[in-house]
């Protein structure tokens, strides 16, 4: 059974990744990253998150190497939010995060004053609600 460093190391190849491009994508360094491919570090959940996130993978299949049966629908993060994520720096999970909270807002307006996520006005909810995130 692979372990998750050789599951992180197989998708890296097959996205055609450098480690450096990897690493910086989940927010690590390089040297930590080889050190997890070989087996020598264990990932803290934030990591395996960005990670994750980075290679396109559920925390299920990283972990385990299995597909979990899930009727969840996927994560789909409207464009102006991944554009506004890239240019603030946001990580995954932020980014996760403040896609969840505007959902919410969304969800809480009345029927006549509903907004679709990909109509939201991501920068000024972002500027409002920064200090917020983690």
């Amino acid at each position: 059974m692979a372990t998750v460093g050789e599951r992180v190391k197989a998708r890296r190849i097959e996205l055609g990744l450098t480690q450096e491009k990897l690493a910086a994508q989940a927010k690590i360094t390089k040297g930590f990253l080889s050190d997890v491919e070989n087996g020598r570090r264990n990932v803290g959940a934030d990591t395996l998150l960005e990670l994750a996130g980075a290679l396109s993978l559920s925390l299920d299949y990283l972990m385990t190497g299995e597909i979990a049966e899930t009727s969840a629908t996927p994560l789909e993060i409207p464009t102006a939010l991944a554009d506004l994520a890239l240019k603030e720096g946001l990580t995954f999970r932020q980014t996760r995060q403040l896609l969840g909270m505007g959902q919410q807002i969304v969800a809480h307006r009345s029927n006549t004053d509903r907004v679709t996520s990909s109509a939201f006005d991501w920068p000024k909810f972002y500027a409002s609600v920064k200090k917020f995130l983690k």
